[in-house]
């Protein structure tokens, strides 16, 4: 009998513990292992969108600095620092002017954000992947975005906190044509 508590126990602070890293670590914004299942899924899922709404689009390429960007922009809408929105408060696009700040100021940059409160329910990060893009999809400036063969890499972010989730996903492409 007294095994079989001890066994309860160490299994209960297991789950308890793997659950402790289903979200982010705001101390250093280390992304949990959870965030970065949720993180994959939604690139997996937008490529294989791109092959089929655009066959002849470039598949969207993995770029860290969109990462560190994209992981920034959901953290602070989590934490109330932005409000949830491409605009912030000063009517400033932070994205863009984080990507300007990294690679210059002659790219095209794209930004789509999710939020999603879960209630009572775990964070499940593919059914929170597939509800992102099936969001993203729905919204024509969003869908623009994932399709568009303007872009050529990305980045994405996801940050879950008690029962909130955003994901922001940040996409770059090469400078526009110059005008004539």
């Amino acid at each position: 009998m007294r095994k079989a508590k001890l066994g309860a126990l160490f299994l209960c602070a297991l789950l308890l513990g793997a659950g402790a890293r289903a979200y982010s670590n705001a101390a250093t914004n280390e992304p949990s292992r959870t965030e970065e299942v949720a993180e994959g899924e939604i690139a997996q899922r937008i490529n294989s969108l791109r092959a089929q709404y655009l066959p002849q689009a470039p598949r969207l390429l993995y770029d860290p600095e969109l990462v560190a960007i994209a992981r920034a922009r959901s953290r602070a809408i989590a934490d109330g620092k932005a409000p949830f929105a491409h605009e912030d408060r000063p009517g400033h696009f932070p994205a863009i002017e984080m990507a300007k700040e990294r690679f210059g100021p002659y790219n095209t940059i794209g930004e789509n954000l999710f939020a999603e409160g879960r209630g009572t329910r775990a964070f499940d990060a593919a059914a929170f992947a597939k509800r992102t893009v099936e969001e993203w999809m729905a919204s024509q400036e969003h869908h623009d975005n994932i399709v568009s063969p303007d872009f050529t890499t990305t980045g994405i972010g996801v940050v879950v906190i008690r029962d909130r989730a955003y994901a922001t996903q940040i996409f770059r492409g090469p400078p526009p044509p110059a005008q004539r």
